[in-house]
């Protein structure tokens, strides 16, 4: 048996140190492969107030690698994710700050196009949320931190606001 990893050696010390770092730190950064995961999707009514729908444990990644580019567009990044049933993909791009400024600093103007999914059967309301999700994210067009610290993307799509937990990041894409 190894003993490269036992309890009393400095290299187990050291690793475990970093692990604990890393896991305290909690910060998302452009490259972290941690998910991202939603917690609700808010709506406004006709009336006036908001309606929540609750995220299903549906999970986001925004990595830092485009799979794909085209020489005319600007450089995006691949997401994917998954759904409460399917996986999803597409892509992302910053292309930096809002034409009108914003209370928050941090807002910035996020690119998500080329959304596609995968088709296993669902239905019934675990379809509905799959598809408002989607038709969501395609017109995502503005990204902020929730006053918790949680990623918001906000969609041109029936003014949605697309709201990830507060653990998973502490800043947006550059």
């Amino acid at each position: 048996m190894s003993r490269l990893f036992t309890f009393r050696t400095p290299l187990f010390l050291v690793a475990s140190l970093l692990l604990v770092i890393f896991l305290v730190s909690g910060c998302w950064e452009k490259d972290d492969p941690r998910p991202k995961v939603l917690q609700y999707i808010e709506l406004p009514k006709e009336g006036g107030g908001t309606t929540r729908v609750e995220g299903q444990n549906i999970r986001l990644n925004l990595t830092n690698v485009s799979t794909y580019q085209q020489s005319n567009e600007p450089f995006a990044y691949d997401l994917n994710g998954t759904l409460p049933v399917n996986h999803y993909f597409g892509r992302y791009s910053v292309t930096g700050s809002p034409i009108v400024p914003s209370e928050d600093p941090q807002t910035v103007v996020l690119d998500v196009r080329q959304v596609g999914s995968t088709k296993i059967g669902v239905s019934g309301k675990l379809l509905q949320l799959e598809l408002l999700y989607l038709q969501a994210l395609e017109e995502v067009n503005l990204a902020t931190l929730s006053k918790e610290g949680g990623l918001v993307l906000h969609s041109r799509y029936q003014n949605a606001k697309l709201v990830y937990l507060s653990a998973e990041l502490c800043s947006l894409p550059e």
